[in-house]
């Protein structure tokens, strides 16, 4: 289950960040996220670790807690948005950006975490039998 887990998560974290966010950030932000083979490899890099870490996470959630795994992902995936925003929020004080941007800029985070979610949760439904 743990292997199958890791490799749907890691798919779906670079479906809904690297192919759905990045190519958008690159339009609505050229100058500050450029559309670069450097930048695509970045991305692919970090969110395939960020597809290992929601997969572990996952993982003890459902032995832990003994809730299902669709509800283990959208606890899990819910938990790291938030976490991650609140962190960013509270923790910089970035004048350069207005408010508008960073609502913009939550906004499409949190749609490219829902399109995770949702394709991640379909994948675990068909591929992992439990």
């Amino acid at each position: 289950m743990f292997k199958k887990l890791v490799l749907l998560s890691i798919i779906s974290v670079n479906l809904g960040y690297t192919f759905f966010l990045f190519p958008l950030l690159g339009v609505l932000y050229p100058d500050r996220i450029p559309f670069t083979l450097y930048n695509l490899s970045a991305f692919i890099l970090v969110n395939t670790m960020w597809g290992i870490i929601l997969a572990v996470i996952v993982y003890f959630i459902v032995h832990i807690a003994k809730i299902s795994l669709v509800k283990a992902i959208t606890y899990s995936i819910a938990s790291l948005w938030i976490i991650f925003w609140l962190i960013l929020i509270l923790s910089t004080r970035n004048t350069s950006t207005t408010l508008l941007d960073n609502v913009v800029i939550i906004s499409v985070d949190g749609v490219s975490a829902f399109i995770v979610w949702a394709i991640l949760s379909k994948l675990a439904e068909h591929f992992i039998v439990k």
